[in-house]
């Protein structure tokens, strides 16, 4: 449903537009001209970018260029090349930042004043704590750019706004198509409420394009219902991304590898460390993440061996 494929020519039409409620509005207000970094989290589809673009806009750095990047295609040279300027750089899907470059972050800011360099925002859809336990991002930097959180609820969680957000999308995406904005009829606005919206405002704002580009809502109405019956089949089918189960499969090997080499010198964690080919204080790190119990093997003055 939220590829616009219901209509010929739609995609021509895509421009994206996500309207923020009152409460988001405040929160977004109170943050914007902070100088420290802001994390966005939410499901997929939420309007973590518009509210992004709505941070930048709605700051002292709003004259500044407004940069996107995906995380997992960040470079330190870009990186570098954005902090220097006094706008706003926003990543996307923050988890998929490598941890050189999450290290890199941190000291290039504690070595920056604030004030003159690019402002960070930074979003994800996943739950980071789990990425810090898992080993995939740093501690310190999950703290670095966590320290100011913004969460946004899901669409179903939502449903008093529903109608306003479903109004202000058709009244734009009406314009867009050169038509009158039409008043909903009772069988849509049914749908609107009952539908739990796995796509979040992705799939509502596909649902006001067909409304807006269908001069007949009861072919409108057809067509929605038939869109969210494939978005909900598809939803149950749907395997986890490679990168994510590659990360499960990486995880449950390090985690079975270090318990098999820890069996194999007696506990001692410096040989072990020393297999392994990793620091001392990374085996510490990563018998932490994994809740390995490991007891140091000790010589005849208590000292680790």
């Amino acid at each position: 449903m939220a590829d616009g494929s219901l209509i010929p020519g739609f995609k021509r039409h895509m421009k994206s537009f996500a309207p923020i409620s009152g409460q988001l509005q405040a929160g977004i207000a109170r943050i914007a001209d902070c100088d420290c970094p802001v994390l966005i989290s939410g499901e997929h589809g939420v309007g973590k970018r518009s509210i992004a673009r709505q941070i930048h806009a709605m700051s002292r750095r709003s004259r500044g260029a407004y940069t996107e990047m995906e995380s997992a295609d960040a470079s330190e040279e870009a990186l570098s090349t954005h902090l220097s300027t006094n706008g706003t750089l926003y990543l996307a899907e923050i988890g998929d930042l490598s941890a050189d470059l999450q290290g890199w972050l941190v000291d290039a800011y504690l070595h920056r004043d604030w004030s003159q360099s690019c402002r960070l925002v930074c979003s994800t859809s996943r739950e980071l704590l789990d990425e810090v336990r898992d080993g995939h991002m740093r501690e310190d930097f999950y703290y670095f750019i966590s320290a100011l959180t913004l969460r946004v609820s899901p669409l179903r969680y939502r449903k008093t706004e529903i109608l306003n957000i479903a109004d202000e999308l058709l009244a734009h995406y009406s314009r867009q198509f050169d038509r009158p904005k039409p008043g909903l009829q009772e069988e849509i606005v049914g749908f609107l409420m009952e539908h739990t919206w796995p796509e979040n405002l992705t799939e509502l704002q596909t649902a006001m394009k067909t409304v807006a580009a269908i001069d007949d809502q009861s072919i409108s109405l057809a067509a929605l219902k038939a869109a969210a019956a494939a978005t909900k089949l598809n939803a149950n089918r749907r395997v986890p991304p490679l990168k994510q189960a590659a990360r499960v499969a990486s995880t449950q090997i390090e985690r079975r590898m270090i318990s098999e080499v820890m069996a194999a010198t007696g506990g001692n964690r410096k040989r072990a460390a020393d297999e392994l080919g990793i620091s001392y204080k990374a085996l510490l790190y990563k018998l932490k993440q994994a809740g390995i119990a490991a007891s140091p093997a000790l010589n005849r003055n208590g000292v680790e061996r």
